[in-house]
């Protein structure tokens, strides 16, 4: 039964996205309606979309469908709005194809979303785009759907042009927030009980280049370890020729700050590299790492990395495996390429897919091997371990190695004796480890 100030929201794609649909519920919640989880009882449901690469396009147009037949098939009178990236990239197209959707918004409109409910509700088809990035101040109301951590979305846009992205079409050029109104966020987050706060864009060590006319995620990240409390700070999203060595000293330095560099590299090779529009070569690469390990001890690097890019021939496959082999990257995530149109990539010779399969098998298993190796090496050491939930037989916590929704987790034996709150930090012995889980268990 729908209950008229009821809304849903479903989020698909990257943490960016997460912090849109929070920002999106507050602002709700603030005019009056209720947020739930159930579809069929909510007056109006928000899809918030992804539209970066094919399979990302798939799920936001197979969950629009889903959601439009699931309240057809119990005769509910719900209104659907779908808003985000897929809107933004493809606009007017999308319209005609998605003819039951009742309002679309891009990502820089959704803000407009609570003022136009009613008359959505009402029956007026609404489609909205802006050429302004929203502001994303402090100021803002802010509702947390990720329990103990939340995503702090520091700037907005890119300003590189990758010759496989979308983003910058998406997204816009590179939007920085002040110092200043960034700490007043986290000031709020850590004030009630976030535990981990993760700092987001597009190009993270980028930030602050727009507004102070040099990089200054270093300035940043010193603020934000002045504040009180205890809780982490984790960076994702850093770029190689942008992360600097000023900001790895604050980051090696600051008890606050995990020592987890995620920097996506995406290849290798010179000629794939060139292809792809993006600087720098293995040589480079292979010194960033070792300055990275020697600034941060205990550091743990986490990449991603695209195999069947255009121009990808066999010895610039080879080339990225026998780097992956030296260098050894703690946290790796592969991708197939995938032909998008409206990028550069598109229009450059392609690599067949049983090629680009074979090799995405091949690398994975390299690095479950390189996994498995620094894994067991964790084996009686003691990590500092945010407990984020409590199942009927054990406790699943992170250490600093571990990101959220990408990483592992630790498994953590109940103890009769010792009772473990979720939602704070404790030491944890590694006692094991499993495929891609650790077990642990409390020693503090």
């Amino acid at each position: 039964m729908i209950r008229t100030k009821n809304f849903s929201v479903i989020t698909l794609g990257c943490s960016k996205n997460t912090v849109d649909s929070e920002l999106l519920i507050a602002s709700l919640i603030d005019k009056g309606y209720r947020y739930s989880d159930n579809i069929l009882d909510s007056s109006f449901i928000i899809i918030n979309t992804c539209g970066f690469i094919k399979p990302a396009i798939n799920q936001s147009l197979e969950t629009i469908k889903n959601v439009v037949k699931t309240i057809k098939d119990n005769k509910v009178n719900s209104k659907v709005i779908v808003s985000g990236c897929l809107v933004s990239r493809y606009k007017n197209k999308i319209v005609d194809d998605l003819k039951d959707v009742d309002a679309f918004y891009d990502t820089n409109s959704f803000f407009q979303i609570p003022f136009d409910v009613e008359k959505i509700r009402s029956g007026k088809k609404i489609f909205s785009v802006s050429q302004y990035t929203p502001d994303y101040s402090s100021k803002l109301s802010k509702f947390v759907s990720t329990g103990y951590y939340s995503y702090v979305k520091i700037a907005e846009g890119c300003n590189h042009t990758c010759s496989f992205c979308a983003i910058p079409l998406i997204r816009g050029k590179y939007k920085s927030r002040t110092i200043e109104d960034i700490v007043s966020e986290v000031k709020k987050l850590v004030n009630i009980g976030i535990k981990e706060v993760i700092l987001v864009s597009q190009d993270t060590s980028f930030y602050g280049y727009d507004i102070y006319k040099k990089l200054s995620l270093d300035r940043l990240l010193y603020s934000l370890s002045e504040l009180d409390g205890d809780f982490w700070i984790r960076l994702l999203y850093l770029y190689p020729t942008t992360l600097n060595k000023s900001a790895l000293n604050v980051i090696g330095q600051s008890p606050k700050i995990v020592k987890y560099i995620d920097i996506p590299l995406q290849h290798v090779s010179s000629n794939v590299l060139k292809a792809m529009r993006r600087p720098g070569n293995k040589d480079f690469y292979k010194d960033m790492i070792y300055q990275i390990r020697n600034i941060i001890p205990d550091v743990v690097i986490r990449s991603t990395f695209i195999v069947g890019h255009p121009m990808e021939e066999e010895e610039d496959f080879l080339e990225l495996m026998e780097f992956l082999k030296e260098v050894k990257i703690e946290r790796a995530g592969f991708f197939k390429y995938y032909r998008e149109k409206n990028t550069p990539s598109y229009s450059l010779p392609q690599v067949d897919y049983k090629t680009k399969r074979k090799r995405y098998s091949m690398v994975t298993s390299l690095q479950d091997r390189i996994l498995k190796e620094w894994s067991l090496k964790q084996i009686g050491k003691v990590f500092k371990t945010l407990i984020t939930e409590e199942n009927e037989d054990y406790y699943v916590g992170r250490a600093y190695f571990d990101a959220p929704e990408v990483d592992s987790s630790i498994k953590i034996s109940k103890n009769k004796k010792k009772k473990i709150l979720v939602g704070q930090f404790y030491d944890i012995q590694i006692t094991g480890f499993e495929e891609y889980d650790f077990y642990g268990s409390c020693v503090s």
